[in-house]
């Protein structure tokens, strides 16, 4: 098997979440630090315009969003798996719940309390991701406090989820509800001025957290982003898995153009290739790189066919 490159950076919490992931297949992995802002040549090349962190590359194969990636570990790792046909239902429901109602709030309170303390162009960049101009430091605080309170309601949830004793969100063993919920309550300690201590009253939710971050982020060595892109242009895909096929979606073979349903940015063009519920594939040609395959999540992106 090719090597598992990881296309991140350090404050990123959707990256810390597959970083956790790897850690705990204890996976050995290459580490590409790819920059928080626009522009992004080098991983925007290798997605076809795909800019979002984290992104894992398999040789010319490139995985898009922790969904799709998480589902990728499993087939490839499906020791210590993230998800169990036992507990697949429960840990889908608690990610949708962590990465929603509990992660936004506290991305928006941490990014607003740190208005200050990062670096201006940050703001710029997330403010055009979402098509909106660039707010003051002021109206980033006072989002901030808008915040709080809906932060506050939401962590009491995972303190309660592991009452009667219980050391993960669901079953015996860690997965990936443990790492959904967790990179939010991660992000809270991200930036200079530390959040953490919205915690301090939730002692089975703090012990958690330890016991996640001691699983890991497996072995990583570094590469440069130019060499993860030599790696795609001397690898080939590789076979696609069987289709699922659905008449809501373009018919296989089509031109399709994939998009993040929230943000402003964008599609990224190629053959539909694969399909089943959960995911879809699409190829691409490029004068550098030859043929890759992108694959996406089916929630949270739009797909549609391009007129030939």
């Amino acid at each position: 098997m090719s090597e598992l490159i990881l296309h991140h950076y350090d404050f990123s919490p959707f990256a810390e979440k597959i970083r956790l992931a790897l850690g705990l297949k204890r996976a050995a992995w290459r580490s590409v630090i790819a920059p928080s802002v626009m522009p992004k040549p080098e991983l925007t090349a290798l997605t076809g315009g795909y800019r979002h962190i984290p992104v894992l590359q398999i040789g010319a194969d490139v995985y898009c969003d922790t969904r799709t990636i998480a589902r990728e570990l499993d087939r490839r790792f499906p020791d210590a798996p993230l998800q169990t046909p036992a507990t697949r239902g429960l840990a889908v429901a608690i990610e949708a719940w962590a990465e929603r109602d509990l992660f936004w709030p506290i991305a928006r309170y941490v990014s607003g309390i740190n208005a200050d303390t990062v670096s201006p162009q940050l703001h710029v960049d997330r403010a055009a991701l979402r098509g909106k101009p660039t707010p003051s430091n002021a109206r980033l605080k006072a989002v901030a406090t808008r915040n709080l309170g809906l932060m506050r309601s939401q962590l009491p949830v995972v303190e309660d989820l592991l009452a009667h004793g219980r050391d993960w969100l669901v079953g015996d063993a860690p997965g990936q509800a443990d790492l959904a919920a967790y990179h939010g309550l991660w992000f809270l300690s991200a930036f200079a001025i530390d959040c953490s201590h919205e915690l301090v009253s939730f002692g089975r939710t703090r012990a958690w957290m330890a016991r996640v971050a001691a699983i890991g982020h497996g072995v990583a060595q570094p590469m440069s982003a130019k060499q993860a892109l030599d790696v795609a242009a001397q690898a080939d895909p590789a076979p696609t898995r069987p289709s699922e096929l659905d008449d809501a979606l373009p018919r296989l073979g089509a031109q399709v153009a994939v998009r993040p349903d929230d943000y402003t940015t964008a599609a990224v063009e190629g053959e539909l290739v694969q399909m089943d519920r959960n995911d879809i594939a699409i190829r691409r040609h490029d004068t550098r790189l030859g043929e890759t395959v992108v694959h996406f999540p089916r929630n949270g992106y739009a797909v549609k066919a391009i007129a030939e």
